[in-house]
């Protein structure tokens, strides 16, 4: 019996070939989009699950509400110590201190090979009894048990030492400290955010620091520089551990780290995807961003089923004298429902067949929008294959159930009396699955023309200063430190003034100046008291520190007061500028009232000075957050990078000349450049690729739309062969016809558009909410996706009715 249904649902394949191509190419395509996703999401949710036993590994987060509640990633480098002192059920505690540097090796006969290295972390000694993993070289229990030790990936083993053997090999870090080689670790998975080539003994880090810096993150407790990881004893409940944690804020002996911080524990396996809201920047995953694609693969998923059963409810009347004749001769329904499913079966196996060559066009689109790297290997995960079985099989009895059941549920003398057809014209579940596919194709349009219109709004909108032609080159290694005092003394500021000088001898040089953070970068936030205001107050504000010509060179207009000015010779130690957010936060009621005001950074000890001036506000953070407060003052050791305005023309000649003169005055530090620009549009990254993997999933989503409709039309047409031939024996144009067939399925897609549109912008309202600056979603997105969606769905349809209206009638009729 089986291989008889095999055979009778093959038959029927080849007999109605192009409902079977329109058929198996939606499902297809569905498949393929939902397989594609799945290895995506896949992959999110296994991130940082290699570890050995890493449900028992937490990261230490810390929540401050000093003005508002926040969330961060980072605390201060005493909690790490204190927490292994301090609390009972930690089997081990690691600190992480992100901070890039640069690296130089000398070997015996070659020349010192000098390296700036980005994925360089300070741990302590623990490290690899929190993550646990096998050394390539080396004893994990000791390996970092020294000061001044460095333990190397395999990737970074290659690249200063060959093949050649590295334990005992020494590197010199930020020509400050000489680095010994206790061993090398494999290179991790993907699958993780934790990327380093190089782990430093955590102690290294107050050698490389300047002594100022070195002791102020030994000892303050409001300054948040480091990830701290713990590994919870086997058994040990989170709740007992985090019942122990204001034990050790009150170590800090300070009122105002007691009152304001609170520390939570966060599981290892949650931190990939649940940190976008928190200071984190080495998260790279957005649960958010997970869901919504997810949702997109379901969706085109169900479009895809619901042309399958559109269509296979529509063929199916074609064979209902087929099913009363078998039941006349004695089969049962149940066998009649298997044979059903049978042919949904096979159907659904060669979509999934077919669904294999699009997944391979379609997996360099998903490397590219996703930033991660995946090979046709990764598909053969076992949780993916079992999946993809899953699939198969749901989307089989899915597509499958209703035009067995309802093919079969006719009597016989019905089926072969011809009443099962004027049954089957009633369309009215047919037309609720055109609308539904329609009506979700056409919010995936909208959506993706408004992360388009959100994210050109955001790379268009003035920030308040000039990001185009300004090349940053790094003083110093970037990291948690980067807003402290780096030690530039008398001699080092030398050096920076005869390079500013021989840069500035260049034609295509405009401007240069130095500072210690630049827009988009992050800044520190300091305790600030103003005047008629104490430290109790506990006002904080974002802080900055720039040279002479910051302002100048970044195009930033003063508006009230002056600029600083190296004639006065006195603004290096007490003049600050403050930008028009920071005058209405500090209670000032103009900007030319806060002029002349005495203001002091910092507690007791803190610098002291005047407001001498106020700045229109620019945007010093991106676009999702608000304007905030800043305060600039001039801090030369605090510098860390130079920016430098160029002219558009002959931008490879300056780089060139910029080159040389860093290297003949910095020679202890590779050239590494950037454009601001550059590095201000790539906050925006994300929207881009959403933009672009909904306009790719939005653009399929109709084309598997158009797909079923298309194969409806065509059913649609040979049912009305016969009305058709009548209409044009009696005088009807061609015209009339193509109207004919084709109004009733524009009415539904005119229909989509108007359930749609209500979705679709409250959808996108939401989304936007996030976002501090934001569009505002016009009208004509919606006339311009729905015409969109109206004028394929019309090529469809006439293209189908108009071959139907130039058929010879006789033909037609005859046939008929």
């Amino acid at each position: 019996m089986l291989t008889n249904y095999l055979k009778i649902a093959w038959r029927n394949v080849w007999k109605h070939w192009s409902y079977s191509l329109v058929n198996v190419m939606s499902l297809a395509l569905g498949m393929g989009v939902c397989i594609l996703i799945g290895l995506f999401v896949l992959t999110e949710l296994n991130f940082d699950r290699f570890w050995k036993d890493s449900d028992q590994v937490y990261r230490i987060n810390q929540i401050n509400s000093f003005e508002e509640e926040h969330e961060a990633a980072y605390v201060s480098i005493p909690v790490g110590p204190a927490v292994a002192r301090q609390v009972a059920g930690v089997e081990a505690t690691t600190r992480l201190f992100r901070r890039s540097g640069s690296m130089k090796v000398a070997l015996p006969k070659t020349p010192p090979q000098l390296f700036q290295e980005r994925d360089v972390i300070f741990v302590d000694s623990a490290f690899f009894q929190v993550f646990t993993q096998p050394l390539v070289e080396g004893n994990p229990i000791g390996v970092l048990k020294a000061p001044a030790s460095v333990v190397l990936s395999e990737s970074a083993r290659r690249k200063y030492f060959g093949d050649g053997n590295a334990l005992g090999e020494v590197i010199r870090y930020e020509d400050r400290v000489d680095l010994t080689v206790t061993g090398v670790f494999a290179d991790p998975p993907a699958t993780t955010d934790l990327k380093a080539d190089f782990l430093i003994h955590f102690e290294t880090l107050f050698s490389v620091e300047p002594e100022g810096t070195a002791d102020f993150l030994r000892r303050d407790w409001l300054y948040n520089s480091t990830q701290t990881f713990v590994r919870l004893t086997q058994g040990t409940p989170v709740g007992a551990i985090e019942s122990q944690l204001p034990g050790v804020i009150r170590l800090s002996n300070d009122e105002r780290v007691v009152k304001h911080v609170r520390l939570t524990l966060q599981p290892l396996h949650d931190i990939h995807l649940y940190s976008a809201d928190l200071s984190d920047p080495t998260s790279t995953g957005n649960i958010s961003h997970v869901k919504v694609l997810a949702l997109i693969a379901l969706l085109t998923m169900l479009i895809a089923c619901f042309n399958f059963i559109n269509l296979s409810t529509a063929y199916s009347l074609r064979r209902i004298r087929e099913v009363g004749l078998r039941k006349a001769m004695g089969a049962v329904r149940s066998h009649l429902v298997a044979q059903f499913l049978g042919e949904a079966l096979v159907m659904t196996a060669l979509a999934f067949a077919m669904a294999g060559p699009f997944v391979a066009v379609l997996l360099p689109f998903l490397t590219k929008f996703t930033g991660r790297h995946f090979t046709v290997t990764d598909f053969l995960q076992p949780e993916l294959i079992a999946i993809s079985v899953g699939l198969l099989v749901a989307t089989a009895v899915l597509a499958g159930t209703y035009p067995a059941f309802f093919i079969t549920r006719f009597q016989p003398v019905q089926a072969l009396k011809g009443m099962a057809g004027r049954m089957g014209r009633s369309t009215g579940l047919r037309q609720v699955l055109v609308v539904a596919q329609f009506a979700v194709a056409l919010i995936l349009v909208v959506a993706t023309l408004v992360l388009f219109q959100q994210r050109t709004y955001l790379l268009n909108k003035p920030l308040g200063f000039q990001k185009e032609q300004i090349i940053t080159l790094p003083l110093f290694g970037s990291g948690a430190s980067a807003n402290l005092p780096q030690g530039i003394d008398g001699t080092f500021r030398q050096r920076m003034n005869t390079f500013e000088e021989a840069v500035g001898q260049s034609g295509s040089v405009q401007g240069i100046t130095a500072a210690s953070a630049l827009p988009g970068s992050g800044y520190v936030r300091s305790l600030v008291v103003p005047e008629g205001k104490t430290e109790q107050d506990n006002i904080f504000v974002s802080w900055m520190s720039a040279d002479y010509d910051f302002l100048l060179t970044l195009g930033i207009p003063v508006i009230a007061g002056r600029d600083f000015s190296k004639e006065t010779g006195t603004d290096h130690l007490e003049a600050f500028i403050l930008n028009e957010s920071a005058v209405k936060s500090l209670g000032y009621p103009d900007a030319e009232s806060a002029v002349g005001r005495p203001i002091q950074r910092g507690g007791e000890g803190g610098k002291k000075g005047f407001i001498i001036g106020v700045v229109r506000d620019f945007h010093f953070n991106p676009l999702d957050t608000p304007l905030e407060p800043l305060i600039i003052d001039i801090n030369v050791p605090r510098f860390t990078v130079f920016a430098v305005k160029v002219s558009a023309q002959g931008t490879p000649a300056t780089l060139e000349h910029l080159k040389k003169q860093w290297e003949s005055h910095f020679p202890e530090r590779p050239f590494e450049y950037s454009f601001l620009d550059d590095t201000l549009d790539a906050h925006y990254d994300s929207q881009e690729t959403q933009s672009q993997l909904l306009g790719l999933f939005s653009g399929l989503a109709i084309f598997i739309s158009c797909l079923g409709l298309f194969g409806l039309v065509e059913f649609t047409t040979r049912q009305r062969t016969k009305e058709i031939g009548i209409r044009k024996v009696l005088g009807a144009s061609v015209a009339s016809v193509v109207v004919l067939l084709s109004k009733d399925f524009l009415k539904l897609v005119l229909i989509a558009i108007v359930i749609a549109s209500p979705v679709a912008w409250y959808t996108m309202h939401e989304w936007l909410a996030d976002f501090a600056y934001k569009i505002d979603i016009s009208w004509w997105v919606f006339i311009l996706a729905g015409g969109m969606a109206a004028g394929i769905a019309l090529l469809t349809v006439s293209f189908q009715s108009v071959r139907a209206a130039l058929m010879n009638p006789v033909k037609s009729l005859r046939s008929e």
